[in-house]
Formats: structure tokens, sequence, C-alpha cells
């Protein structure tokens, strides 16, 4: 018995879920074979929720592949994958999100995305985005992200935001209270990618970038530099 359990904490454990989608999603998009959930994860003991929308074409499983060996380690996985070319951007995952914070009654989640598997060409712009979410959402880095919502001192933190609530790169940490106050977004899904950067905007939601939390526009420039920064920080730190 003790051999099964040590086993199922070393080995990954691949666990197919039979979610209704019917339950989460409007009939037409249920119906459509574009979406598949799975939950993969080691031993969910005192794990955050994460939910990874994975777009399913060769550099979304490419992506997933190198982000998971970072995600699984931290976080009670449930990735939504969506097919090719994902006509549908962030709802499903997003969607799923919502559903998943109220039907396991958790206080938070980390939403986060394969970063660039729509964009290869931008893979420089898209990297950046991801190392930093590697470093900002693993280890200890990650819990002045989740303090601030348990505190309730806010309710979404992202790493760039705005002053409208954009949550830049739309990797973030979210409340059950925030799905809730925009549960009437998802009752279709936007026409334009860009908008889900923009969930909270006109909301009653509470959004902190933790990184910077002024930003409106050039964001990349100040995620490379902050990137920069911790890179030299980390060795010297080493020395």
């Amino acid at each position: 018995m003790h051999f099964f359990i040590l086993l199922s904490i070393i080995i990954y454990i691949y666990i197919n879920c039979e979610f209704n989608l019917f339950e989460i999603y409007p009939k037409k998009i249920a119906k459509s074979n574009k979406i598949k959930i799975i939950h993969k994860t080691i031993n969910t003991l005192n794990k955050t929720l994460c939910v990874f929308g994975v777009l399913e074409n060769k550099n979304g499983k490419m992506i997933e592949k190198e982000m998971l060996e970072w995600l699984i380690p931290n976080y009670n996985v449930y990735i939504v994958y969506q097919k090719f070319p994902g006509k549908l951007f962030e709802y499903p995952a997003l969607k799923f999100v919502q559903w998943l914070l109220k039907k396991k009654n958790e206080t938070l989640v980390l939403y986060i995305h394969t970063k660039g598997a729509f964009y290869p060409k931008r893979k420089n712009i898209q990297n950046v985005v991801r190392q930093l979410w590697k470093y900002e959402f693993s280890g200890n880095n990650k819990n002045k992200y989740i303090y601030p919502i348990l505190n309730n001192q806010t309710d979404v933190t992202t790493m760039f935001s705005g002053n409208e609530k954009i949550t830049w790169f739309n990797g973030f940490f979210a409340s059950q209270r925030a799905f809730e106050i925009i549960k009437k977004k998802f009752k279709k899904k936007f026409r334009k990618r860009h908008k889900y950067e923009t969930l909270f905007r006109r909301t009653k939601v509470r959004v902190k970038g933790i990184i910077n939390n002024k930003l409106n526009r050039n964001v990349h420039p100040h995620a490379k530099k902050y990137l920069k920064y911790i890179k030299l920080k980390n060795k010297d730190d080493d020395l």
C-alpha cells in the first residue's frame, strides 16, 4: 500500500476527467468537439488550482511541455485544450476557471496559457513573458500574488496592469469573487483576442499589478528590463 502511495507522488498521474462540457459551456460550443479538459498533476495536497489553456498545434504542444515542467510541481493543474486554429481564443479556459472555482469552492486559481503558440514569429517577445511567468509564479515568489487575495486586499493579481484594470499578458491569479462579478461576460465569447486582457475593466473587480500597476502601453520593454534585472540579481546572489 505504501509503495503505491509513494509511486503516486513520484510519477505523474494523468487523469482523463469525464467533464460534462454541456454543464460548463453553451450547447453550441460543448458539442463542437473543439475542447478537451484533462486533470494532470502530482499530489494535489495544499496546492493552488491552476487552469492552463493549451492550443493544440505543434508550437502549443512544445510550449505546453516547457511550462508543465514548472507548473506541475507547484500547482494542481487542469489543462483546457483547444483545437487549432483556436478561434475561441481564451474563452474555453477562462470559462472553465469560472466553473471550476465554484465547483471546487476554492478561494483562488492561477489562470495561464501557452503564450506564443498562436504567434511563433514573435517568439522573442513571448519567451520573455514565459520566463517571467516561470520566475514570478513558482516557488515562494508566487506568494506575493496569493497573499493580497487571501487577505482580501484585491481580487486579481497579475504581473503588469494598467489604469483600466488591464491584465497585460493575461496570466493572473483570480479569486472566486472576481469571476462571480464578471460572470455575465461569459454568456458569449469575445470576437477579438485582446478583449480577454480587459475582462475586469469597468467592473468592481480589484486588480493589482505586482510588478507594475500603472502601465498602459509599451509594456514589453518594461518586462524585458525586469527580466534582465532578475537575471543579474540571481547571478549576484550565486556569487
